[in-house]
């Protein structure tokens, strides 16, 4: 599903965005599976229209949490990407360490015993 907003400059980025995700979310919980798919034009605007309009009031009345939220996401999206770069760093650690077991093991098997 695409989901589209349009908001005045003055809005900024933040707010239309957590709007976006509040009705994404909202919408995917009541809605999913299909059931969007199957209804008729324009017969969710009497039941997700109020609910619309209230994400917009939330996200309009709360700019200070919005603004909140949006730090500790980036901020947590920060640190999955050190941690993606840390898991990949060990990873090829532990193929190093095999390799290097393989020549150990290899260098083993050609040496005669003395």
């Amino acid at each position: 599903a695409a989901y589209c907003v349009v908001a005045t400059e003055s809005a900024g980025r933040q707010i239309p965005i957590a709007f976006l995700e509040r009705v994404k979310e909202d919408f995917s919980k009541r809605y999913g599976g299909g059931k969007a798919a199957n209804a008729k034009a324009k017969s969710l605007n009497r039941e997700f229209g109020s609910k619309l309009k209230a994400h917009m009031k939330y996200c309009a009345e709360h700019p200070e949490e919005i603004s909140k939220l949006a730090k500790v996401k980036a901020q947590v999206s920060e640190v999955k990407g050190v941690m993606m770069e840390n898991i990949e760093k060990v990873l090829d650690r532990g193929e190093k360490i095999e390799v290097l077991v393989d020549k150990t093991e290899n260098l083993r098997s050609q040496v005669s015993p003395i």
